[in-house]
């Protein structure tokens, strides 16, 4: 009798114990709890919701507009019809792609309309603003998420401000934002601890600063030579891009000593495409120029710490601006290969 009571005393005693610890599941793990989202799963839901109100907003005026507008508005809004989504599948994870795809896959057995987002724009007016919020934001994101995720979104942010410039002379009396500069990238947002962002390999920052270094010296001289053979405003114009690509030079080198990092000296005299500089090889400069930089300081931005990045952002954004109304076409994301899109 004495050893069946103490038995059941201890099994009460064990009892109330779990029971002053909360639920206990038997036989089974813990109900799993995912982590709180980190910095870079907080930038690419903003950014896909702004590329989904975009795409939506591009669809409408390319319908609107269809009938009666400009060839090159029709061309512009084509364009982005086209490219915005590819931008919105380089953002999204494996697991989002399998599960729009498995989305995809249902809707496909009951087609249903779907509605555009919320705050979606309905004319060219507020779509380009909707193009310039998405530009800034994306220059934001870029400053702070992940080396990996912080290269498409800058190759984003730029296709985005040519984009605008393309779109700009559509709208009546548009005025629209200049690109941010290299001061306002600033972190706008306070980092996660649970999740933090991973930079690149140091290798990859050695050289790619050290190319962009070259190149911005390589444009100082270029555009030097260019505003030589030139008059006006036209020779004023290249000397004032000499003048942003030496200061930016100056830059990167200072930043490069200071990491450790390669830092390549001004040369008096570089050689010149093709050797001599004829009349077409002059006209085609500036645009092999700005394209050169423009790739350059892409790729420094993946590579990057990100206390570093804030010049190699605002100067691809300024590349892109500066071939806006001397190209046609650009890449979707210029310096990646572009992936298909999920099945749909």
């Amino acid at each position: 009798m004495l050893r069946r009571r103490a038995l059941l005393g201890a099994v009460a005693v064990g009892a109330l114990s779990l029971a002053g610890c909360g639920r206990v599941a038997l036989g089974g793990p813990e109900p799993y709890t995912p982590p709180p989202p980190g910095i870079d799963d907080l930038y690419r839901a903003d950014l896909l919701a702004a590329l989904d109100r975009a795409a939506a907003g591009s669809r409408t005026v390319q319908a609107d507009v269809a009938a009666a507008a400009d060839p090159a508005v029709a061309v512009t809004l084509a364009d982005l019809v086209r490219v915005l989504p590819v931008h919105r599948t380089a953002l999204l994870t494996g697991a989002q792609i399998e599960a729009e795809r498995d989305s995809a896959a249902e809707a496909s057995e009951e087609p249903t309309a779907s509605a555009p987002p919320p705050e979606a724009p309905t004319d060219a007016a507020s779509l380009l603003a909707t193009l310039v919020e998405l530009r800034d934001l994306a220059a934001d994101a870029a400053r702070q998420v992940s080396g990996s995720l912080a290269r498409p979104v800058a190759a984003i942010a730029a296709r985005t401000a040519w984009s605008v410039l393309r779109l700009r002379d559509s709208v009546d009396d548009a005025e629209v934002p200049l690109s941010p500069a290299a001061e306002d990238l600033q972190p706008r947002r306070e980092v996660p601890a649970a999740d933090p962002p991973s930079i690149g390999a140091e290798s990859d920052y050695r050289a790619s600063i050290e190319r962009a270094q070259r190149a911005q010296w390589y444009g100082g001289y270029l555009h030097e030579v260019l505003a030589a053979r030139t008059e006006d405003e036209v020779r004023e114009g290249h000397l004032d891009r000499a003048e942003l690509h030496r200061a930016r030079a100056e830059e990167l080198s200072r930043i490069a000593e200071e990491d450790g990092a390669p830092v390549v000296a001004r040369q008096a005299v570089y050689a010149i495409p093709g050797g001599t500089l004829d009349e077409e090889t002059a006209a085609q400069l500036p645009t092999l120029l700005a394209q050169e930089l423009l790739l350059d300081h892409l790729a420094l931005v993946g590579a990057a710490p990100f206390e570093r990045r804030p010049l190699p952002i605002a100067a691809a954004l300024q590349e892109a601006e500066t071939l806006a109304p001397l190209v046609d076409a650009m890449d979707e994301l210029p310096g990646l290969v572009v992936e298909e899109e999920p099945a749909g």
